[in-house]
């Protein structure tokens, strides 16, 4: 163990100190060896010399190990790399099960650990106690819940190495959820393991696959194959929340549905055409005068210079006696201009402003457009937003170049706002008429986009 070099990634996955580390990867990358070499430096109290020393254990501890089952996952997997990196003269008792594998070690320091599957009932994960804990390959989350309140006498660890092939839970409670203090999260691609063989790696990949490629070559979750925005990244795309400022351009959109929350994002460009989203609303069960009240609770004294509205919206429904949504908005001081509704621009153009652009301000790279951690239903888009894809039969997939309908709402408005190309245009440029307007609010400024011959549908 002394001798173990980690990998670029696997490094940063053993130096990390927070409660809950996770290593997703493809299909050898790594990830189980990290898993396992991170185990045993607690188990036996032997560490190499770069392991930070607050990370250390002092004396002996109690462990487990969660494989899939037990004639691989364990059989073939888990001991195996035990019987590799951990040196016999270490270990004192083993007691097995009764298809003969070892699942119960005790250490001649003292530490003792068991190993568990997913075929066992999750009773027999509770009623535990232990420092330390490492899950290899997907969980249930009962089980993992399960683990996880074994740990909370000793303020424990745990850990997870895995391609992500199952267990979407993990996707939306680990993965996405990585911060500085609680978890933290990395992926590994099968080239990153400099010991595998290139050509090995190409012949596997014939196999696979496009939706497998990215699971077993990428570490990518398979769930989420079809991913839009896959350069969205939380560890750079997402910032602590300032106060915007009142000379830079501002943008609105919203997108109401009759049985849908109506959502709602405002974008800020600086002058450096940094872009932000810099909040949202996702409100349901509201009429339209209530929903507009709540934008001006929320906007207070910031108002946008432009806003949006899905064009679909700016159209008389005979049946409801013309009623017509945007109109409808006008009247409570909500005045949006139709959006270009083109399926693609919009779409590439939030791609790029993901991308990383080098800053010569700062002298680094950094994305065009970040996102406050506070508008949380965008970031959950972002991270849920995937092409539809339709099953011909159990191996194959037909690849749709369209979005799925669902967890897309704040992804139109931001598409619609990108449709138009958000720039910053300097307060001395900007030299907007004003209209009266007889009702609940008056003398609101119009959006800069509604041409002179709208002006008399406002004061109607």
């Amino acid at each position: 163990m002394l001798y173990y070099q980690p990998l670029e990634k696997t490094e940063l996955f053993h130096k990390s100190p927070v409660p809950t580390r996770a290593l997703f990867g493809g299909n050898r990358s790594g990830k189980t060896t990290a898993g396992g070499t991170e185990f045993l430096f607690h188990a036996t109290g032997i560490y190499p010399k770069w392991y930070p020393e607050a990370q250390r254990y002092k004396g002996p501890i109690r462990g487990r190990i969660i494989a899939k089952d037990f004639q691989k996952g364990v059989g073939e997997v888990i001991i195996p790399l035990l019987e590799e990196w951990l040196d016999s003269s270490l270990v004192a008792k083993k007691f097995r099960n009764p298809i003969g594998i070892p699942v119960k070690w005790t250490l001649k320091n003292g530490s003792v650990f068991d190993i568990l599957t997913h075929e066992q009932n999750t009773e027999q994960f509770e009623g535990w106690k232990g420092h330390i804990a490492w899950f290899d390959e997907p969980p249930p989350r009962d089980k993992y819940i399960a683990t996880l309140r074994g740990l909370v006498d000793f303020r424990g660890r745990n850990w997870l190495t895995l391609t992500p092939l199952t267990q979407p839970w993990i996707y939306d409670e680990i993965y996405t959820k990585s911060d500085a203090k609680r978890i933290f999260a990395v992926t590994m691609d099968i080239r990153e393991n400099k010991h595998l063989d290139p050509k090995a790696i190409a012949e596997f990949e014939k196999n696979l696959t496009e939706e497998e490629k990215e699971a077993r070559l990428h570490g990518r979750f398979m769930h989420l194959s079809g991913l839009i925005y896959k350069e969205f990244d939380s560890n750079i795309h997402l910032i602590e929340p300032f106060q915007i400022k009142e000379n830079w351009t501002r943008y609105f959109c919203l997108d109401t549905h009759p049985r849908i929350p109506t959502a709602c994002v405002w974008l800020a460009v600086d002058p450096h055409d940094n872009h932000y989203i810099y909040d949202e609303l996702w409100i349901g069960d509201m009429t339209v005068e209530q929903i507009c009240h709540a934008i001006h609770v929320q906007e207070g004294e910031l108002k946008p210079t432009f806003r949006f509205i899905d064009p679909a919206l700016d159209a008389d429904n005979e049946l409801m006696g013309g009623f017509n949504i945007r109109k409808e908005f006008m009247k409570y001081g909500i005045y949006c201009t139709n959006a270009n509704n083109d399926p693609d621009l919009g779409r590439s153009r939030i791609k790029a402003a993901l991308k990383p652009r080098y800053m010569p301000q700062i002298r680094t790279e950094m994305p065009q457009l970040r996102i406050f951690r506070t508008c949380r239903r965008v970031v959950y888009e972002f991270q849920h937003y995937t092409y539809a894809e339709r099953h011909n039969h159990q191996d194959y997939y037909d690849l749709k170049e369209s979005p799925r309908k669902k967890d897309d709402h704040t992804m139109d408005c931001i598409r619609y706002i990108y449709n138009a190309g958000p720039r910053y245009i300097s307060p001395e440029s900007q030299d907007e008429p004003e209209v009266e307007y007889e009702g609940t609010y008056t003398k609101y400024p119009t959006n800069r986009l509604i041409d002179d011959s709208k002006y008399h549908e406002l004061t109607e």
